[in-house]
């Protein structure tokens, strides 16, 4: 996964960096977004993810769109927001091989700046 190594884990990770989760409605899916929680589950185990729920604490937001027409809606949150859709991560081109390590890559990033 470019852009994220095991060693990119910043040494003071600590397991409470929280992320939540929301999807879109998966009408139309391209990708397994699914899936890719999965993976990101297992790739950073130090990373809290929880479905979004309003008024619960989290570092992050994380929207997974399965299709380009990123149907989920935003809600406000006041901080950083993740938006991915097959594809593309805020909307920058990233191929749908390459996902993982971009997200893994943003969160890892926040973590470090923390």
């Amino acid at each position: 996964m470019p852009g994220w190594t095991p060693a990119s884990i910043p040494s003071n990770a600590a397991s409470d960096l929280k992320v939540s989760v929301k999807f879109c409605g998966h009408c139309a899916p391209r990708m397994d977004m699914m899936e890719l929680l999965g993976k990101l589950r297992a790739a950073m185990p130090w990373v809290e993810f929880h479905y979004y729920q309003p008024g619960l604490p989290a570092d992050a937001l994380l929207i997974l769109n399965a299709c380009q027409a990123e149907c989920a809606s935003r809600p406000p949150f006041p901080g950083p927001v993740i938006l991915v859709s097959p594809g593309s991560v805020n909307h920058w081109p990233v191929p749908p091989e390459q996902l993982c390590g971009e997200i893994m890559s943003r969160l890892s990033a926040l973590a470090s700046g923390r």
